[in-house]
């Protein structure tokens, strides 16, 4: 047996890595910010956005920039440029 045995991934759903370009769009507004997308899954998407800080805690989140409708979601961690969040 490995010392070294990577730990499980206790993921509620299994997530698709990517790393297609897509958008945020920011409440309260038309305004569309650029991130790419790291990885998805039915629960969430995992992005990486320059000044994430700046990005609140709740926005719509596009597969492309030139949709109407996109999917609400929650952040439920941030780690540098990185987001992860939670479909609502």
């Amino acid at each position: 047996m490995s010392l070294f045995r990577k730990p499980k991934d206790k993921r509620k759903t299994p997530r698709k890595k990517s790393s297609t370009k897509a958008w945020i769009r920011l409440d309260g507004g038309f305004a569309l910010r650029p991130c790419t997308l790291i990885d998805l899954s039915d629960a969430g998407v995992c992005v990486s956005v320059e000044a994430s800080e700046k990005i609140s805690s709740v926005f719509t989140f596009l597969m492309s920039r030139d949709s109407v409708a996109g999917r609400r979601v929650r952040i439920k961690w941030r780690r540098g440029v990185q987001i992860g969040a939670e479909f609502i």
